[in-house]
């Protein structure tokens, strides 16, 4: 499997930069004091669709208009929700059939957000039947994206990063959430010519830590159905095989606890008076328990990315 470049995060963000505009980054004077860090958010909340989800939506779709000459004629994912609202709306976009296959514990609110946009939902009962149905699908026409296991999935998603680190600079580290792994991947190719010295990190919950196991063993590990956790965004049953070869380049995984996730959530939308899903709130949860075991690194600049605000 050849691996991607930091020329492919360049050439998705030529593609999406028409008709994507780049998202906020904020910062909090209060949340800088009380961390004593220089923390830079990417509000990839406040992106179209609410998440950083369709950044790799429509980086896939392009390349495939790119590589083919026209659109796909049918669209077939498998998601817990942010991405399958972004393909739908993609879809919708491009006049493109999308069928979504979800596990029957993702949010109803993100179902019909789905299905507003005119995407087919069909519920399963695991995780891991809603992935297989989708894959099958692709024996009869459809184009099948893959959440993270796919090239231009994750060079879309590296676009955020690339737009944070040209606008604020060099960081000391990047936190983002880690689920299937592609913001993680895309995060750390955009890295490697914007910040080549960045620690990257990826922040999952501690009662979906696949990615942290699969990593301490040499192997991707995962579930046989979907975790337990506030975190929708991150209730993947494994790591993408693909994502796995970027996840053991970067500086580490870091588990954030329930109570963690929570607070930190709470604490996002209060201050910056926006949607923040509990996924989201993983990135500055890790930067937290970085800092307090990284006394040195106090004072420093970091970016932690906002992955999204779908909520009712």
């Amino acid at each position: 499997m050849k691996l991607l470049n930091f020329s492919d995060i360049v050439k998705a963000h030529h593609r999406l930069r028409v008709i994507l505009p780049p998202t906020k980054i904020l910062t909090s004077e209060e949340l800088n004091k009380k961390l004593k860090a220089q923390i830079y958010f990417k509000m990839d909340n406040q992106s179209q669709t609410s998440s950083f989800k369709i950044r790799g939506a429509y980086n896939a779709v392009l390349k495939y208009y790119q590589d083919h000459g026209h659109f796909p004629k049918k669209i077939v994912v498998q998601s817990s929700g942010n991405h399958a609202q972004a393909v739908a709306y993609v879809g919708q976009k491009f006049q493109i059939p999308v069928l979504i296959y979800m596990a029957n514990t993702v949010s109803p609110y993100k179902v019909k957000l789905c299905r507003d946009l005119g995407a087919e939902v069909v519920l399963c009962e695991k995780r891991s039947e809603a992935n297989q149905l989708a894959q099958d699908k692709q024996q009869q026409g459809y184009f099948f994206i893959h959440p993270s296991d796919n090239d231009d999935v994750i060079a879309g998603q590296g676009t955020s990063a690339y737009e944070a680190l040209k606008e604020i600079g060099e960081v000391l580290a990047i936190f983002a959430p880690c689920g299937g792994g592609g913001l993680i991947a895309g995060s750390y190719l955009a890295s490697c010519e914007l910040s080549p010295n960045a620690k990257v990190f990826g922040c999952e919950p501690l009662k979906a830590n696949d990615a942290s196991r699969s990593l301490k063993l040499g192997k991707i590990v995962g579930y046989e159905d979907t975790p337990h956790t506030v975190a929708d965004g991150a209730r993947t049953l494994a790591v993408s095989t693909r994502c796995f070869s970027y996840l053991k380049k970067i500086s580490g995984i870091i588990e954030v606890n329930e109570e963690k996730i929570i607070y930190w959530q709470e604490q996002i939308s209060k201050i910056f008076q926006q949607k923040i899903e509990p996924t989201s709130a993983l990135g500055i949860a890790g930067l937290e328990q970085y800092l307090q075991c990284n006394i040195s690194a106090q004072d420093q600049k970091f970016l932690v990315i906002i992955s999204g605000g779908n909520l009712e």
